[in-house]
Parts: C-alpha cells; structure tokens; sequence
C-alpha cells in the first residue's frame, strides 16, 4: 500500500489507543463485508493539506487490492485533472456521447489535445466499458449527474468504487427547486450505500459547501491541517489546530468514525506527472 500509514499492516507492533482506532477505520475503509456494506467518507483540510493524496492512496488500495472491481473518478472541470497522478498507464478516460467535454493542455495555453478516451451512451453502458482495476475517469458534461451515477451503481451488485473530487460541487449548500429535491435523493442513496457493496470516498476544502444532508451521512471523516471541526464530531478545533505537518514524515489527521477517532500520518506521494498537466471543459 502505498500511502502513508506506518500502523495499518503490521499487526505486532504495539500500538496507542489512538493509533489503534486508526488503524481500525483504515481498514472500515477498505474492507469488503457484505454484512457491513460499504462506506461514505469525507476528507477535509485546508489547500496543500493532502486531501487529493489521500484520495488517491485510497484509490490506488482499490485497484491494487481488489483490482477485479471497478473503480470511477469524477474530476472538477476547468481544474487540473488529479487522477493521471495514480500513475500514466493505470488510467481509463470515459467521455459521454454527444456531451462535449474536451481535454486541454494547461502547458500548452490550454490548447485542445486528443488522448485515448472511451465514448459511452448511458450509465449501463459507461459500467460495461469501465475496466476493472484501473482508475475510470468519467466525465458526463454536468458533475451532477454523479448523483444519478451513483443511484445506478448501487443496484450493481457487486462490489465497486466512486472517488469524488470537490464533493461541494455536486451537492452544494442553499440550492433551491429541483436540484435541490436531487440533492435529497442523493443524501437518501448515500445513506444507503452502508446496505451496498459501494464504497464512496470524498474529499473537500470547505465542510459549510456542502449540503447539510449530504453531510448528515458521511460515516467516516478525515480531518486533515487546516480543517473546521463539525458540530457533529467529537474532535475539537483546537485538536485539529494542533495537527502537525512535515512534508518527510507526513501530515498528521484525525480519523473518526461511529464516535471513536483515531490519529494518523499521511505523506503526499502523489505528484502530476511529467507532461500530463491536463484539464477538462463541460461544454455547458
């Protein structure tokens, strides 16, 4: 595994409490028990904190651990593309017909490129071209229609994966009318997915962003430097306000999950890679 996580695989090591409980919500994370069922989490800190890099460990987990399972990205539009750093071959770009999404070169003033994508029509067909142990990067035109993906995969039936970057922008706060009715069917799919063989990893910079309902129910939360403490968490703020940072030892977080926490380390292993400074347009 490649992230950071010194307590996670060694079961002789003598352990704190807290980096027991850790150690314990690392593996809620990736477990498979279809009693259990999946999980929803949500990673939280300030800019450069390692949200993205945590995002990414726990993709790369997935596609090395159960690499039988498909794996889906979703990528903020006209923002660099995050998932080319699990690694330039481990990669799949999924584009829906007729949506015109484009790719860019953010080296090259933003000019048009023409990667390997792969088109799909529909949901079924994006879930039967998406390929098993690889990242799928999917891009509909409109990221919120993640929240109809998901509703999708979760009559699957059979264990898979969503990575969601900037989860603000799919459920944002104070939305009104029929999105914000959509915003209600996807908090109630989210709250399923503990009955699922789902799991949906999260990341943002800003808690308040987010859909109060959406946030209602997240399982597992990750407090990275720079996070605000919710009021629903047993961490205070001045406890995440000591959180350390070393760019050689990684940053310290503050993991939590059905009212026990837990301490941790996560370094930022994962950097954009030569020549793919890519990023995607919606069309819209």
């Amino acid at each position: 595994m490649k992230f950071q996580s010194k307590y996670y695989e060694n079961d002789d090591i003598d352990l704190t409490k807290s980096e027991y409980n850790a150690r314990r919500i690392l593996k809620r994370c990736h477990e498979h028990d279809k009693d259990a069922g999946g999980v929803f989490s949500l990673i939280t800190g300030c800019q450069g904190a390692g949200k993205t890099s945590v995002l990414i460990s726990f993709m790369n987990y997935a596609m090395q651990h159960q690499a039988s399972e498909k794996v889906f990205f979703s990528n903020c539009y006209n923002a660099p593309l995050q998932f080319p750093k699990i690694g330039k071959d481990r990669f799949h770009i999924m584009v829906k017909k007729d949506s015109g999404v484009t790719l860019h070169d953010r080296d090259q003033r933003l000019k048009q490129i023409y990667p390997k994508v792969t088109y799909f029509t529909d949901f079924q067909d994006c879930y039967d071209k998406a390929k098993p142990g690889f990242c799928n990067a999917v891009f509909f035109g409109n990221r919120m229609i993640w929240m109809d993906f998901i509703n999708f995969l979760r009559g699957a039936g059979e264990w898979c994966h969503v990575f969601i970057d900037e989860i603000s922008e799919l459920a944002p706060q104070f939305q009104s009318g029929e999105i914000f009715h959509r915003i209600g069917r996807f908090a109630s799919d989210l709250k399923e997915v503990r009955k699922c063989m789902i799991n949906v990893h999260c990341n943002t910079q800003s808690v308040a962003d987010i859909d109060h309902r959406v946030r209602s129910k997240v399982m597992v939360r990750i407090y990275l430097p720079g996070a605000r403490a919710e009021n629903v968490s047993r961490i205070t703020q001045k406890a995440i306000d000591n959180l350390k940072e070393n760019p050689e030892t990684g940053n310290q977080a503050y993991l939590e999950y059905s009212g026990k926490f837990g301490q941790n380390y996560f370094t930022d292993i994962y950097k954009p890679i030569k020549g793919i400074h890519w990023e995607a347009h919606s069309g819209d």
